[in-house]
């Protein structure tokens, strides 16, 4: 609705008060600015709660892996580029002896940051301290909220939908559990791969295949859903733009690498970022198991003693061809590289023998993403399923567990916990297996779907740009 403002003409030679003229429609642009940041306005409300209770986990609680990477931060800053000698964690000041740096350099680089910010007091299997479980959960929770504000920024339509589903994540279980609590630094990586696979849909792509190398080369796991979303995308972006594209994504990578190769770390470095799997083997506790086959190859072990291990070396070259095999239907039929993403990580989840809670910190935003953008209301139901029910495993497993593990403990914490029934108890292992094995016909039966049913219509182009 337009509104007119009425005003006295001045008397002759009198001049016009400007001054009040201003005062008096100064609300009205207010309001009307209000009218087009409302949206981002609302959205730091929402962020300023997620962040709120990520920072209130974070010194209260912590994973084992929160200790081990305050001695890699400490050993990096001792020996330098050299670093990769000793990531096999066999000196004595690891609190867990061969539990090895497995990770690409991004993520050391962060940890030396951080260590310089804040170096750890004490950090050991006993006693992390609350400084530095801070500290070092700091740049992961900032990985969750701009992978909210990516969201936001992408969904399309009006600003209450947008809001909508970067609310779903920014107050997700699984997100907060995963960095405010465990200490797993999986969300930055997924922001990486998420803001790689918007700009790809707007046809940026050359800075799309830059971040995406920076996700590749934070956490080699990403991978799999960039290379799908690749596949999608090469037939229409052509041979010659691929080839540039691919040469940036490379040189990002030999760009971060060189480094630490140039004091003759090749092997350690190799073993490191291309071999960082251990052999497959039944997956103790259960209650950590996620994937689906390996879940339940576990459990008939356990519970009838069948020697049947070869069933999880087996799980190996089966996600491999799997993997390929979705690849190759990405390229040949109308897939989005947005589709062919979550389908290249879902295949993984679903299959490979050792999968952690913290690997679907990576789908997550990519299934939001789809549910806010697929024409199929069928596939937009799927989606908010896939991304929705990781969070039932916390209300299954004893969640305040790793507020009183290490000490200092937080009793606080825990009773905070139980008001919304995150309970300190476990339960029988064939309730993980079921958890498994459903999340595992989950991905699977999407991308099957995907393919058969979800496809785009002819015609449709991948990039929008």
């Amino acid at each position: 609705m337009l509104r007119t403002y009425y005003f006295s003409l001045p008397e002759r030679n009198q001049p016009i008060d400007t001054l009040a003229i201003r005062a008096y429609l100064a609300p009205a642009r207010v309001a009307k600015a209000l009218r087009g940041w409302w949206g981002w306005l609302a959205l730091g409300v929402i962020m300023g709660g997620a962040a709120y209770i990520r920072f209130w986990a974070a010194p209260l609680s912590t994973g084992p892996d929160v200790a081990q990477f305050a001695v890699f931060a400490q050993v990096f800053h001792q020996h330098g580029l050299d670093f990769y000698r000793y990531a096999d964690a066999s000196l004595d000041i690891f609190p867990f002896s061969g539990w090895g740096f497995v990770y690409p350099p991004v993520w050391l680089l962060i940890l030396g940051l951080v260590w310089l910010a804040s170096p750890a007091g004490v950090a050991n299997n006993v006693v992390i301290d609350a400084g530095w479980r801070l500290a070092v959960k700091t740049p992961i929770i900032l990985g969750d909220l701009a992978i909210g504000v990516l969201l936001y920024w992408a969904v399309p339509g009006p600003k209450w939908r947008k809001l909508v589903f970067a609310a779903v994540w920014l107050l997700h279980p699984t997100a907060w559990y995963n960095s405010a609590v465990f200490g797993q630094f999986d969300a930055v990586a997924t922001a990486f791969l998420l803001a790689a696979v918007i700009l790809l849909l707007k046809g940026r792509d050359r800075l799309a295949f830059l971040l995406a190398a920076l996700a590749v080369m934070t956490k080699q796991h990403v991978f799999l859903a960039i290379g799908t979303m690749v596949v999608a995308v090469a037939r229409h972006l052509g041979k010659r733009r691929l080839l540039g594209d691919g040469a940036i994504a490379v040189g990002v990578a030999v760009v971060l690498s060189i480094p630490f190769l140039v004091t003759g770390n090749f092997l350690e470095y190799a073993r490191s970022v291309f071999l960082p799997g251990t052999s497959p083997d039944y997956q103790n506790p259960l209650c950590y198991a996620f994937g689906g086959g390996a879940a339940i190859i576990t459990y008939l072990h356990n519970s009838f003693g069948w020697n049947i291990s070869a069933l999880l070396t087996a799980l190996v070259p089966v996600t491999i061809i799997a993997w390929i095999v979705t690849a190759v239907f990405c390229y040949r039929r109308a897939i989005t590289p947005l589709q062919a993403a979550l389908a290249g990580i879902l295949v993984f989840i679903a299959l490979f023998y050792r999968v952690n809670y913290q690997y679907l910190v990576v789908y997550i935003p990519l299934a939001l993403l789809l549910a806010a953008r697929t024409q199929y209301r069928g596939e937009r139901v799927f989606a908010l399923v896939l991304a929705l029910f990781p969070a039932l495993w916390m209300w299954l497993f004893n969640t305040p567990w790793w507020f009183y593990v290490y000490k200092p403990v937080s009793y606080e914490g825990i009773m905070m916990l139980e008001r919304f029934g995150l309970l300190a108890r476990t339960l029988p292992d064939y309730a993980y297996v079921a958890f498994a094995g459903a999340l595992m016909c989950l991905c699977l039966a999407y991308v099957v779907l995907m393919f058969v049913r979800w496809r785009q219509p002819s015609g449709y182009k991948p990039l929008e740009g």
